[in-house]
């Protein structure tokens, strides 16, 4: 056999001592937390659940085998058919129909008469048969002594009859009761999830609790998956199945359950026997049986069909991955144009940006030399032991890329959260649980996203070119800053500055021009200042270009900075120059940042959503914060020990800006 990690690595035939589940193939095969070879306890984690499973294939059906980006940005990546899946399906509507019928059969059922001689006590036979007298006479050893005249017998051939319970028809029967209560087990549980989705909607979309930019977008997701009426249907469809789930439990302690034994087996095709066919009650039951072997029972397995089963579970997990991806890159503003391996983002004022997936299902977000690998792992990992999960994400850690684990569910139980919440300090491996069922998985992907791209996909700042040969430029330009030849962009020059500087070019030019013609003698070739002139003309335009979308606000659709606070640091050459702007319509703030530990420079995004941040930031949970507020409206990460008074973790070492926070300074992200 052949072992092959997905993300990198060579093909091995040694068996992994230890993985994470869905990391290996084996021989091109998904084998998730079954790796051949490889004993139980050494799988990290292990294969979701049905619902989860069912809920990815199902989407990744609607969305087709091969959809491009529009399909998979207009279709909302949450489970399908929810509204048609909380209305009563046919088998739900059988039971309520005939249950009562199985409850009669359970209490009353049809029994037949056993008729059955023995050797019994003289005290205890009640009927002798006639051929009694010759058994006794054949048999000294029942005699309790003899006389001259007869035999005083001690033991006698008696007749007795007994009820037979355990017929065909009554072992369908109790056999019905365990098969219907695993199928309602089953489908009480997606209908608990479905309530669960419209309460998380209920919660999210708490605008007193959360920001308002945030609870739009999730109430924007369920518009089309569920209809108006369905929390009404689903509650009576989940009162009805669990009042039959009741009954059905109560017949565990009926008289036929208790008589028959508890290994019983009938096998899926009915006999029509006359009971079956002519009994007013266990005719219903026997139509009962035939709804649940159409509706709700699942053949058993084969290994291999196991095995193929798996592999789809896992190609459509990493469809719904890339289906979340595609759409927060979309909800964020970028357009795609579609090349051979996968797709260009370009976006007004950031670089572009490709995406693909290999034949692994390895999503990477490329912006130059820069790279965000995205591994989808059908898996989940909740009750993962920690110091193992760990050591193999430690594992994956690269210095030519930031790698995330996306996982199935709820996420994993780590001592450090930021890791399990997908928040990355130092390029670290970290994991994001995610799920068709959960809400805001769309919203937990873009911030990820956004945060990332906020750091890789944005143009150097501040804008500078080395211009030799310029004559001074004004004083007053508080856009520009000079370091001998260095020439530096702070912000975008407006309209009126760029006028300004084209007139102040055109004049000097024009003095250039003056100067030359009436020289007499000058040496062959052409002005050096006329050369720089021309660089800087265009220096003017590529500034207003690459530093125009700073001033568009990241949160509000149409916001935008009247003016960028700059400001160009201690350096002359203006190298750790920082900025800083506010959108003059909602509010929000973002800009440039340096870290007081480590000096690296990052971006900052401040949403205003009109709540005492610190208030909320304190009621809420480490695991929750800040995804449950701000959703994707963040660049890095705010310090929730200290609220949101403009202190963010630095993405390279984790610290805030602020001094002496106890959370950062106790707690570093490596």
């Amino acid at each position: 056999m052949q072992f092959q990690p997905r993300l990198g690595g060579e093909s091995t035939t040694v068996v992994p001592g230890m993985a994470l589940c869905d990391v290996w193939l084996c021989d091109n095969q998904r084998v998730g937390d079954e790796v051949p070879g490889c004993a139980a306890s050494g799988v990290v984690g292990c294969w979701p659940g049905e619902l989860e499973t069912e809920a990815v294939v199902r989407l990744a059906q609607d969305t087709g085998n091969e959809p491009g980006w529009e399909r998979l940005a207009s279709t909302p990546p949450l489970a399908q058919r929810l509204d048609e899946r909380a209305h009563p399906q046919p088998l739900d509507i059988e039971i309520r129909r005939h249950l009562k019928h199985l409850q009669f059969v359970c209490h009353r059922p049809r029994l037949h008469l056993r008729v059955e001689e023995d050797r019994l006590p003289v005290g205890r036979a009640r009927r002798v048969p006639v051929r009694a007298i010759a058994e006794l006479v054949s048999h000294p050893a029942d005699w309790e002594h003899r006389t001259l005249r007869s035999i005083q017998p001690a033991r006698v051939l008696s007749r007795q009859s007994e009820d037979e319970w355990d017929l065909y028809e009554n072992r369908v029967a109790a056999c019905l009761v365990d098969h219907l209560l695993a199928y309602l087990a089953r489908r009480l549980e997606e209908l608990r999830r479905i309530d669960s989705v419209l309460r998380s909607r209920q919660e999210h979309g708490d605008e007193a609790r959360y920001s308002f930019w945030r609870a739009r977008r999730v109430m924007g997701l369920w518009a089309d998956s569920l209809g108006t009426q369905t929390e009404e249907v689903l509650r009576k469809t989940i009162h009805e199945l669990a009042l039959a789930q009741g009954n059905l439990q109560a017949l565990l302690d009926s008289p036929l359950y208790r008589r028959l034994p508890a290994r019983r087996s009938v096998a899926i095709g009915l006999k029509p026997t006359n009971i079956l066919v002519n009994d007013a009650h266990y005719r219903k039951v026997a139509v009962l049986w035939r709804a649940w072997v159409k509706h709700g029972h699942k053949a058993q397995e084969t290994s291999r069909q196991r095995t193929a089963r798996r592999h789809t579970e896992a190609q459509a997990w990493d469809r719904f991955v890339l289906h979340i991806v595609v759409r927060a890159l979309a909800g964020l503003g970028w357009n795609a144009t579609g090349i051979e391996t996968g797709w260009r983002l370009d976006r007004s004022g950031w670089e572009s940006v490709t995406l693909g997936a290999d034949e692994l299902g390895v999503i990477d977000l490329r912006v130059g030399s820069s790279s965000l690998q995205v591994l989808p792992l059908c898996a989940d990992f909740t009750s993962a032991e920690e110091s193992a999960l760990t050591l193999q994400m430690r594992g994956l850690d690269t210095e030519e890329a930031s790698v995330v684990l996306v996982h199935v569910g709820d996420p994993a139980k780590l001592t450090e959260v930021d890791w399990a919440m997908g928040w990355s300090f130092g390029r670290r491996t970290v994991m994001l649980g995610c799920s068709p069922w959960a809400i805001d998985s769309e919203e937990r992907m873009c911030r990820l996203i956004h945060g990332w791209l906020g750091q890789n996909a944005i143009a150097a700042y501040p804008y500078a070119e080395t211009i030799r040969g310029m004559p001074s430029v004004p004083s007053e330009w508080d856009w520009l800053r000079v370091d001998g030849y260095r020439f530096v962009a702070l912000r975008a020059p407006d309209t009126d500055e760029v006028e300004a500087a084209q007139v102040w070019i055109n004049s000097q030019e024009s003095r250039s021009a003056g100067s030359r013609a009436t020289t007499v003698r000058r040496a062959p070739g052409r002005d050096p200042q006329t050369d720089a002139l021309l660089a800087f003309r265009k220096f003017v335009t590529n500034a207003k270009a690459s530093l125009a979308g700073l001033g568009k606000c990241p949160v509000c659709p149409r916001g935008w900075c009247e003016k960028i606070d700059c400001r160009h640091g201690n350096k002359p050459d203006c190298s750790e120059a920082t900025w800083w702007a506010t959108c003059r319509d909602c509010e929000s703030k973002w800009g440039l940042r340096r870290c007081t530990g480590c000096e690296v420079r990052y971006r900052v995004l401040l949403p205003q959503t009109g709540l005492d941040l610190e208030v909320v930031a304190s009621a809420t949970s480490p695991s929750d914060w800040p995804d449950k507020v701000f959703g994707r409206d963040v660049w890095a990460q705010p310090c929730g020990a200290r609220g949101m008074q403009g202190d963010a973790r630095c993405p390279n070492c984790g610290m805030c800006t602020g001094s002496g926070c106890g959370r950062c300074s106790a707690e570093k992200a490596w």
